[in-house]
């Protein structure tokens, strides 16, 4: 992939970091004046950086117009050939500069899979040769293109929302079939603590790749999650999370400092080295709390042996642990092998590591691959289920030449007519309900509860159900349920960012601020401007205007003005309303889309289904009440699907029926 170098204003900075983010995430390197040396001769490094820059990025501005230094940078861009202009504000770009192509980012909202960053992924393709996103069309006689072309499959389906689907499809448990030692039936809970309790826990660590090229991190990787999925399973074992495990990849730490950071008093750790189809696989298992090793075997066997390979290490891993999980000498595990054909398994591998690593191009060829997997082997379930979770993100990456979330609907089930037991697909589709409008709520909560009845070890089905309850005003439960998330991964931010929510929505501001205070430890900070009237209230006023600073870090973002607006609730103002609409026009923001900043404001009319991004969360907030007693709320709930959902199922706390066609909330 392209090395690229930003060009910037130092007032722009906060828009230049998740602009370097989303390039990041596409696979890209990008140095900006961040990387610069503590001591280091500034302008020396500058320029070596510039020599070796497959692309500049200059991103023009108000502020950026009068730099020398961006100016300067520009010019050997331009000169080097190497020059990709954009334009953060309404600003002219300087003399010189203006026979080039700039791109619009005056309305980026900061967003990885906005169409911005696809126009600007496609000019550094076009520029430095790196591997440019296609479209990956479907073959014509394949099984997918078929099932694309019937209409009738197609027809009322909305868009998904992929942020949170990535991630989850492809590291669910419940693909794999393990025979012969007691599944679990309950949630076991997080590794955490283990290390301290002494019951039997484990890391499966990513397998190194040993092959002579380099090129089979993606079928190590694969052994590995499939390792741990079967050993997730084992009745007694806590294992830790697989995003947790290989968080830990690349580094060197001793197994013990792996233990401790891990909370497990076993690891499992290994190598691969494939080689046309031969495979050598070396495990071994230690003990973290003493470094002892408990069991290690090599395998140098054919290709078409993997999933006996699978087999005998699981079984060997329990049988060294046998006597702490207090499990039958003759109970031993057997895998049924997912598919048959081990060129479908092999491109399986391949297009769930793209999915995972993100990027429209890796999308597109993590798409092509599936469908690959498919046509290969039509009852491979877990190619399917693997299909719909890319179908889902297709449009965001900016991959938009079919219906893909129709198609993901079609692959979902597809999956689940196959082997009914999968729980990703029962969640694409919970989801995918839930970006209609009016949404079906029932459905969505119903699909969601399938999926986490098949599988209870992902927190991310039980994350997407607690903000259902959230959405639904069923506050209570979506606590109980966002608990029940941390207790399985207590690093998992967005659990705790939506459990603190609740808490707030609930009135218990002392359990928001500590779920918040983690989070922020952590150096995670999404949706902190719910918690401003409460340091307002504590006379907190620097903490208000910093939170505004972090959470809103647009340039001239009226930040005084939504403070006032806070603390003068009761008086709202059209001038205010009407500052902030000026500042968006200004600045290129959608400002109506922000549901936080319009309820703060009090600009209901701009709070409709056309401008909704799904911030349930605020309709509760204990600040907004005044907004849930108008009329435009009772218009936005019936919009939403809410007030259908609470006819049939009830009303929340805070709400009840008028009669047969009105409700009021509080």
């Amino acid at each position: 992939m392209a090395h690229i170098f930003i060009s910037y204003a130092r007032s722009d900075r906060p828009t230049v970091e998740k602009l370097a983010e989303a390039l990041e995430s596409a696979g890209h390197s990008v140095w900006w004046d961040r990387h610069i040396r503590g001591g280091a001769a500034f302008a020396k490094d500058i320029e070596s950086q510039l020599e070796k820059a497959d692309a500049i990025v200059v991103a023009w501005s108000s502020s950026a117009n009068q730099s020398d230094w961006v100016k300067d940078e520009a010019v050997f861009g331009r000169d080097k050939g190497v020059l990709i202009p954009l334009r953060l504000d309404k600003c002219e770009t300087p003399l010189g500069f203006r026979q080039y192509q700039t791109l619009e980012f005056g309305k980026w909202h900061g967003s990885a899979d906005a169409a911005e960053m696809s126009a600007l992924l496609d000019a550094v393709a076009d520029l430095s040769g790196a591997e440019r996103p296609g479209r990956a069309p479907p073959a014509e006689r394949s099984i997918v293109s078929r099932i694309g072309s019937d209409k009738r499959l197609m027809a009322g389906a909305g868009i998904v929302a992929a942020a949170l689907i990535t991630g989850f499809l492809l590291t669910s448990n419940a693909p794999v079939s393990v025979e012969g030692v007691n599944a679990k039936e309950e949630t076991s809970g997080a590794a955490g603590a283990a290390a301290h309790d002494h019951r039997p826990s484990i890391a499966v660590l990513p397998f190194a790749d040993m092959s002579p090229e380099g090129n089979q991190e993606y079928f190590a990787d694969g052994l590995s999650e499939e390792l741990l999925n079967v050993l997730v399973r084992v009745d007694g074992l806590q294992v830790a999370s697989r995003t947790s495990s290989f968080a830990l990849k690349d580094k060197v730490l001793s197994v013990r400092e792996i233990g401790d950071r891990l909370s497990v008093n076993h690891v499992l750790e290994g190598s691969v080295r494939k080689m046309n189809n031969r495979v050598r696989i070396t495990a071994q298992l230690i003990d973290a709390t003493t470094d002892k090793h408990l069991w290690s075997e090599t395998y140098d066997r054919h290709l078409s042996d993997i999933f006996r390979i699978q087999d005998e290490i699981a079984s060997a891993v329990v049988g060294a642990l046998r006597e702490e999980l207090g499990i039958a000498e003759d109970a031993p595990i057997t895998i049924r092998p997912a598919t048959e054909d081990l060129t479908a398994y092999d491109a399986y591998l391949k297009a769930r590591e793209l999915y995972l690593a993100r990027g429209q191009a890796n999308v597109a060829e993590s798409m092509r691959l599936f469908e690959h997997v498919v046509d290969l082997d039509p009852n491979f379930a877990r190619g399917w289920e693997g299909l719909a979770g890319v179908y889902a993100i297709a449009t965001s990456w900016g991959i938009l030449d079919r219906d893909y979330s129709a198609m993901s609907l079609v692959a979902a089930q597809k999956a689940l007519d196959i082997d009914p037991q999968l729980s990703a697909p029962y969640a694409v589709i919970g989801l995918t309900y839930r970006t209609h409008y009016p949404t079906p709520w029932a459905e969505s909560i119903d699909n969601l509860q399938k999926a986490i009845e098949r599988d209870d070890k992902s927190t991310d089905p039980v994350l997407w159900l607690g903000m259902d309850f959230l959405a639904v005003g069923r506050i209570d439960e979506a606590i109980e349920t966002f608990s029940k998330c941390l207790a399985m991964d207590e690093a998992q931010k967005l659990c705790r960012k939506y459990r603190s929510l609740s808490y707030l929505a609930k009135g218990d501001a002392e359990e928001a601020i500590t779920d918040a205070t983690i989070n922020a430890e952590a150096g995670y900070y999404s949706d902190f401007d719910a918690y401003i009237p409460h340091f307002l209230e504590q006379d907190e006023r620097l903490l208000a205007f910093t939170i505004s600073r972090t959470v809103n870090w647009w340039a001239n973002f009226p930040h005084r003005e939504l403070i006032t607006a806070i603390e003068s609730a009761d008086n709202p103002s059209p001038e205010r309303i009407q500052k902030f609409m000026q500042w968006g026009d200004d600045q290129n923001v959608k400002v109506e889309t922000h549901a936080h900043t319009m309820l703060t404001i009090r600009a209901y009319e701009n709070l409709t289904v056309d401008n909704w991004n799904n911030d349930y969360e605020m309709l509760w907030l204990p600040q907004f009440s005044h907004f849930r007693q108008s009329p435009e709320f009772k218009q936005l709930a019936g919009d939403l699907g809410l007030t259908a959902y609470w006819r049939e199922h009830g009303f929340p706390p805070q709400c009840r029926a008028r009669g047969a066609l009105d409700f009021e909330c509080s």
